[in-house]
Formats: C-alpha cells, structure tokens, sequence
C-alpha cells in the first residue's frame, strides 16, 4: 500500500536509527514500512540534512539528456545506484536503474519521459459519426458488397430467429408431456 509519509514521521524514524537504539529491520517492524525505505531516508538524510527528506515530497521530471548524463556517470565511475544518486541529488536510487533498464531495452528512446494514465479521446462520438458520414461516397463495387452483405446479414437473423422459435417450440412439446 502506498502512502506518503510526514517529514515529522521520517525525521523520527531516521533520529531512531541514527541513534543506534534500532536497526532497519526493527524500525520496519515497529513503524510497518520496509527496511528499504528506511534505509533511504537515512542516506537521504546523511547526504542533505532535513532538506534531504523533503525532496522526495514533489515530483520530479528528468529531461532525456540528464538520464542519459547519470547513466553514463554511473558507469564510467562504477558507482552504486545510491553513489549516483546521491551525485546527481535524485530521491530514489530506485529511478536510476529503471532509467538504465529502459535505456539498454530500447536505446535513448526508452529515456523519453511517458506520459502517464489513460490517453484523452481525441473526438466524442457525435464527431466521429459525422467524420464517417463525411468520407468519400463508395464506389459500385462497394455499394454492390454492401447489399449483398446487407441481404446475407438478414437471411443470417432469421435463420437464427427461426431456431430459437423451433427450440422453444419442442421445449414447450417436452413439458406438456
């Protein structure tokens, strides 16, 4: 489940561990959220003070030329996720493998930014009928599928009209018997 944490509530946790009183492993089971994230806050903490804990507040856009500076960052130096992050001042370490991953996937396409959630219907319905309408008149030979399909269509609905009535009929015949 995810939730957003106040940066009373991570200043608390991160004051708990730096003291020495608990490890990852309690704080994640006393507070109910993973080693991981703790273990973030600190290095977040430790690399940028308090101000470290709130950059994770807002959301941040990376354009495709500054993923590509960390990825190549990363691996000329041979750092950690956590060493570039902490570099390049980015909350996650998490982001930058998934950066990484696109990048070796797809190339420098896959490090363009995605759009997120469902995409806006260009044109409601009542537009796309009327674009229909508008479209270039068929030709003979169209006209000619259509009818004929038009007519196939029919004989289809009533031959299948006509089952359903035979099935019903012989239904009826059994339950009088």
């Amino acid at each position: 489940m995810y939730r957003k944490h106040s940066i009373d509530f991570k200043i608390k946790v991160v004051n708990e561990y730096l003291t020495g009183n608990n490890g990852f492993n309690r704080l994640e089971s006393k507070y109910g959220i993973t080693s991981s994230l703790i273990r973030t806050w600190v290095n977040q903490f430790n690399q940028n003070g308090v101000q470290g804990l709130t950059a994770g507040m807002t959301k941040s856009t990376y354009s495709k030329s500054f993923k590509l500076e960390v990825i190549q960052y990363r691996l000329e130096h041979h750092l950690s996720y956590r060493e570039t992050a902490n570099a390049f001042d980015i909350p996650n370490p998490s982001i930058i493998a998934q950066w990484q991953s696109r990048y070796h996937q797809y190339g420098i396409l896959g490090l363009e930014t995605q759009p997120k959630g469902r995409p806006s219907k260009l044109m409601n319905k009542k537009q796309s009928r009327k674009k229909r309408n508008e479209s270039q008149p068929l030709n003979e030979t169209e006209r000619e599928e259509l009818e004929r399909l038009r007519i196939e269509n029919r004989k289809l609905e009533v031959a299948i009209a006509l089952e359903k009535k035979l099935q019903s009929l012989a239904r009826d015949k059994r339950t009088k018997k």
